[in-house]
């Protein structure tokens, strides 16, 4: 019965101070700190994905953005462009559908970059992406140590 009232209440609204976040500070450290980690991380991705919308659209002056870049370019930008902000909203949120399409995005940078792509950052972006992954690990696997 209590079941039903939680599925008909629905999800509890979200807010930028959000209460849970606090209160798990005390009796949760490590789940707060990969909630904290996720947020930073949420921001970094949609500060990515605005990056590359910047450079579909040309903003810092060129007058064709599009001109002389190549169909790879372009395929990985608007790939780059779309993912970075659906996963940061997902990372925000704390939503585990986030972390796999930060993950899916992140291996595409691997590739992309890999493969000789001209990206923003090139292997300064991918040594910072492995750090977060190796750091997103050790919190989320402190945090499940620490629920049980």
């Amino acid at each position: 019965m209590a079941a039903q009232e939680d599925d008909q209440q629905g999800a509890p609204p979200l807010s930028l101070g959000d209460a849970r976040l606090l209160h798990d500070l005390a009796e949760r450290p490590w789940a707060w700190r990969l909630a904290l980690f996720l947020r930073t991380l949420a921001v970094v991705e949609l500060a990515k994905g605005l990056l590359h919308w910047g450079l579909l659209v040309g903003a810092g002056g060129a007058a064709e953005p599009l001109v002389g870049k190549t169909a790879a370019w372009f395929v990985a930008t608007v790939f780059f462009a779309i993912a970075d902000p659906v996963a940061a909203v997902g990372l925000w949120i704390g939503a585990p559908w986030g972390v796999a399409i930060w993950l899916i995005a992140a291996l595409g940078q691997f590739a992309f970059t890999a493969a000789g792509g001209p990206t923003p950052g090139g292997w300064a972006v991918i040594a910072a992406l492995l750090a977060a992954m190796a750091l997103y690990v050790t919190l989320s696997i402190k945090a499940r140590a620490e629920a049980r």
